[in-house]
């Protein structure tokens, strides 16, 4: 009897015919990184790379808010934001990329886009020149002009050398009334941005308190060191009350913001209500503690002022501003402490 032959097709062949399903391509957006913090002016490379393992990138479209700005049929894609021509404020920056099977993959990120700080355009400032030659923009802010960058001197007006103290041992040592000076963190590079900080008796050069007129102290010739008097001058010519600005602690509502720089290029966020409506331009330099630590660059802002607290001998006046308030701080503190000069022009 004949036998009957079988033939069996393997699976694996008939599998082989099947068509093989398309993997979508892939994309991301490797710069800038999300929720980066951008000052407004700067040009910001975004730049997108996208994939597809199975065939090839045909597109790559950017987004900003949504808008398409560019487009490319490469891989890696760089667009370059000029952020001058956008206001400050959140933005979402998109990628979408498609490949030869018409798959698509979509990538997001948040950025915040800052004011630009430095001093504010829409005014007109003037300049005075230290004993070392350095200038400085200066503003006048109702009745008085005031400098409108922190004082960066190491000597005062006849030539005399201010001490600098670098060691934190020997800073904690001293008394109130050492004069000295150092640069926060003592590193110089913050000079030129944040100016010195100056012990209260090194900021008076050793003169007497005063709430009726200013001391010249370190300041150059014709302005002087504002006593607490004038600072709350200033303070009501912005809107805090006279009965206010005898307070303690923090006052008012938003007049700190007239007077900090605005943006995040030197505040921490949120840099509250910041305008630099004013002119005064006030970055945040910390301070260094009586124990010789610095703290608060970023954060705050501190000035001596030239009036001693009469209920210490170790304590004078101050003005503070922070990133996370609009008000102006006002207490005294010890005088070894080492904080920001902003001075005051000669009437």
């Amino acid at each position: 009897m004949a036998q009957k032959l079988f033939i069996v097709i393997p699976l694996l062949i008939l599998m082989a015919c099947e068509e093989k399903e398309n993997v979508d391509p892939k994309v991301k957006i490797a710069t800038p990184q999300r929720n980066a913090v951008l000052s407004k002016g700067e040009v910001v490379p975004i730049k997108a790379l996208a994939s597809d393992e199975d065939g090839s990138i045909t597109e790559v479209t950017l987004y900003i808010n949504g808008e398409e700005v560019g487009t490319s049929d490469q891989t890696t894609f760089i667009y370059w934001w000029n952020t001058a021509d956008y206001e400050p404020d959140n933005y979402d920056i998109g990628a979408l990329a498609s490949d030869d099977e018409g798959a698509n993959d979509a990538a997001n990120i948040s950025v915040l886009l800052g004011a630009a700080g430095g001093l504010n355009p829409d005014l007109e400032y003037d300049t005075l020149t230290d004993i070392e030659g350095n200038v400085y923009a200066a503003i006048e802010i109702g009745t008085q002009v005031w400098m409108a960058e922190n004082l960066k001197v190491s000597q005062y007006p006849d030539g005399t050398p201010i001490t600098e103290i670098t060691d934190e041992d020997l800073w904690e040592g001293m008394g109130p009334d050492i004069q000295a000076f150092c640069w926060y963190d003592n590193q110089i590079d913050f000079r030129d941005t944040y100016g010195a900080l100056y012990t209260w008796a090194a900021a008076m050069n050793g003169g007497l308190s005063s709430d009726t007129m200013g001391v010249q102290g370190v300041c150059p010739d014709g302005w002087h060191l504002p006593t607490d008097a004038e600072w709350k001058a200033l303070e009501m010519h912005l809107g805090i009350s006279e009965a206010d600005a005898d307070l303690f602690d923090w006052r008012g509502t938003d007049e700190g913001g007239q007077l900090k720089e605005e943006g995040f290029s030197k505040w921490n966020q949120p840099n509250a209500v910041a305008n630099n409506s004013t002119g005064f331009t006030a970055v945040p330099g910390g301070f260094r503690s009586a124990m010789g630590i610095f703290y608060k660059m970023d954060e705050n802002a501190t000035f001596w002022t030239a009036t001693a607290d009469q209920e210490s001998n170790s304590r004078a006046f101050y003005r503070g501003l922070s990133f996370s308030r609009g008000q102006v701080y006002r207490h005294s503190n010890n005088r070894q402490l080492g904080l920001s000069v902003r001075c005051v022009k000669d009437q």
